[in-house]
């Protein structure tokens, strides 16, 4: 198995001692996307990161064009593309449990880490994780998680067996290392500032095992044996967007890639085996030449999306409260309309007997008026009777007669 020039395995070793140079103050600001086959990395590497919330979950579903037909013509899409799904919850700030769905095979695998010192916990100091890869039904996975299959046996039924060029693999339990240091970058695509991490690692099992195949199952592309590392560059054109620039060795290959991430949904496109041609290996049919990648991916947060469920239905009741509110609204509108042309109405029929009983009552007032001014006039003329009485009338010249004596 050839390796990379010296002088390119010095500017590797560069980068990644410069980026375990990064000041501390980066800790864990950015999350890592999917990779093709587990949990957060880069595209197939691990890092050392763990969401600091409760029970984040990531689910990602990824595609790798491998064509396994010899005659290229004879491909449909079962044997052209390769898919893989994964799922990955995170947990108390400090590990991840997950599981992944290998191929059409189908096989499976769990895998895990725990992140033992966080970027930023000691200053100068990168995070450190320790991890495991493939506790599943297949020993013989290869790098590509293609290394079991299914075989139709004569009696018509579906068996899974070990192809006969995998069985120098023993990949099951693979364990590996890995540090990670992150760096602010500030706002070079929109307004949000981003960042940097570097990250090196080392593992055995998918990271070392060739089975015995040498330059037919990696032609060139490794640093040396069992290490792996990669350099992720995130970006937020948008408030709500993230754009990640990826780019790794894992240990077998160069590969490269771009992912968008809105609002959790993430959609990512990647090269792998750059460093490769684009003919295939006739050898082997799937190793050394350039694979297109697509993976689709949603992350968010167990509880959360329990509460939305929750606030869904309450939401649902409130509407439904909303709108029986707003039929009352329109009835008691239509009612008040009713009752003011009522009112309206009454109104107009009080004030006309309000104008008659106006008239009748100034009548009654006017002559009570009339009745005071004449006693007041009569009260007069008797005052000034009082104060200047008639003269008396003058004594009669002939006396009275006299009454008749008997």
């Amino acid at each position: 198995m050839r390796t990379l020039r010296p002088s390119v395995v010095r500017i590797i070793t560069a980068l990644a001692m410069a980026g375990l140079a990064v000041p501390a103050g980066a800790q864990s600001r950015e999350p890592y996307p999917a990779t093709l086959y587990h949990g957060s990395g880069l595209i197939t590497i691990p890092v050392a990161w763990v969401s600091p919330r409760n029970a984040d979950v990531v689910l990602n579903a990824a595609g790798k064009t491998i064509p396994w037909a010899i005659d290229e013509d004879a491909h449909n899409f079962a044997s052209y593309v390769n898919t893989n799904l994964s799922g990955e919850t995170h947990w108390m700030g400090r590990f991840t449990v997950g599981a992944a769905y290998y191929s059409q095979n189908p096989d499976w695998g769990l895998f895990g880490q725990v992140l033992v010192l966080r970027d930023g916990d000691v200053p100068f100091l990168p995070g450190l994780a320790i991890g495991v890869r493939n506790l599943g039904n297949c020993k013989t996975q290869d790098r590509f998680f293609a290394g079991c299959d299914v075989q139709l046996d004569s009696a018509g039924e579906y068996q899974r067996v070990e192809g006969g060029m995998y069985r120098g693999f023993n990949t099951r339990g693979t364990l590996y290392g890995v540090l990670t240091k992150e760096v602010g970058t500030g706002a070079m695509i929109g307004r949000v500032p981003g960042s940097a991490s570097f990250s090196l690692g080392w593992g055995n099992g998918v990271f070392t095992e060739e089975g015995e195949l040498g330059d037919a199952y990696n032609d060139k592309g490794t640093i040396a044996k069992g290490l792996f590392g990669g350099v992720r560059l995130a970006t937020h054109p948008t408030l709500n967007t993230s754009l990640n620039f990826l780019v790794e060795n894992d240990a077998w290959d160069w590969n490269a890639g771009v992912q968008g991430d809105w609002r959790g949904v993430t959609l990512g496109f990647y090269v792998t085996e750059l460093e490769e041609g684009g003919e295939r290996d006739p050898r082997t049919l799937i190793y050394n030449y350039r694979k297109w990648n697509a993976s689709l991916g949603y992350s968010g947060n167990i509880i959360d999306i329990s509460r939305g469920v929750i606030l869904r239905t309450r939401i649902t009741a409130l509407a439904r409260e909303e709108q029986r509110l707003r039929y009352e609204i329109a009835n008691r509108e239509r009612r008040i309309r009713v009752l003011e042309v009522a009112l309206r109405r009454a109104q107009a029929g009080e004030l006309a007997d309000i104008e008659r009983r106006r008239r009748e009552l100034e009548a009654e007032v006017s002559a009570e008026r009339e009745a005071i001014r004449q006693a007041n006039e009569r009260l007069q003329q008797i005052e000034r009777n009082q104060r200047n009485p008639p003269p008396s009338p003058p004594p009669s010249q002939n006396p009275p007669p006299r009454p008749p004596q008997r």
